[in-house]
């Protein structure tokens, strides 16, 4: 199987997952293999615990859209969302540099423990008041307090910032940064973000209105 991944790999935006997820569907389609998706994702959901690629994104592809946070970490299927609603306006604009090896976070106990403390306390803030400004908020309150921010990522973060951009943080972990803005100011925050160095690759998004699903198998 031939596989073409868009979204920056080891950057924090759920690639891992997605490849999984989608290479499942996809070998699951063509080999006629007729089973209920939340089996198949939880086949992706595993290769992502044991390769420790990821960070339990794909119960979030699978039974999820739009923007929100994850109350209940957990499979497809048992993991639980809470969703915020978001202006139609509202465009995404991230900043990449370099994949991060996930395994490094994930196999330190103290960096783990960290993640965890400043996760729950995040959510906690967060579902005391459920809003994209609050959960944006608190993206950049962990991002700071985490310490995993390069002089690169804060001169990433400054600039969308500066440009206009309502918030902005690192990426779950990774060299790459996410921003809110509007649709009319995102061109000046990407103009922006590209200042900042030859490497960077700058991407706009809208906001995802659509669960994954499996295309018809291609009959070449």
């Amino acid at each position: 199987m031939d596989q073409t991944v868009e979204t920056p790999i080891g950057s924090g935006f759920g690639a891992s997952a997605s490849a999984s997820t989608s290479g499942v569907y996809a070998v699951a389609a063509a080999a006629g293999i007729r089973r209920p998706k939340k089996d198949l994702a939880l086949c992706a959901h595993r290769s992502e615990i044991i390769e420790q690629t990821g960070l339990g994104t794909v119960s979030v592809i699978f039974d999820a859209v739009g923007v929100g946070a994850i109350t209940v970490p957990g499979e497809p299927g048992r993991a639980k969302f809470v969703t915020v609603d978001v202006p139609k306006h509202t465009r995404i604009v991230t900043a990449s540099l370099y994949p991060y090896d996930k395994k490094d976070a994930l196999s330190s106990e103290p960096l783990s423990r960290r993640i965890n403390s400043l996760g729950h306390r995040a959510l906690e803030t967060f579902l005391s008041d459920p809003t994209l400004d609050t959960l944006a908020a608190e993206g950049e309150r962990f991002s700071r307090d985490l310490g995993l921010e390069t002089p690169e990522v804060r001169k990433l973060i400054r600039a969308a910032k500066s440009a206009g951009a309502s918030y902005a943080s690192q990426n779950m972990i990774g060299y790459s940064v996410h921003s809110l803005v509007t649709a009319e100011g995102s061109l000046k925050v990407a103009k922006a973000l590209k200042s900042v160095s030859e490497e960077v690759r700058v991407d706009v998004f809208e906001v995802g209105t659509r669960k994954a699903g499996a295309l018809s198998p291609s009959r070449r």
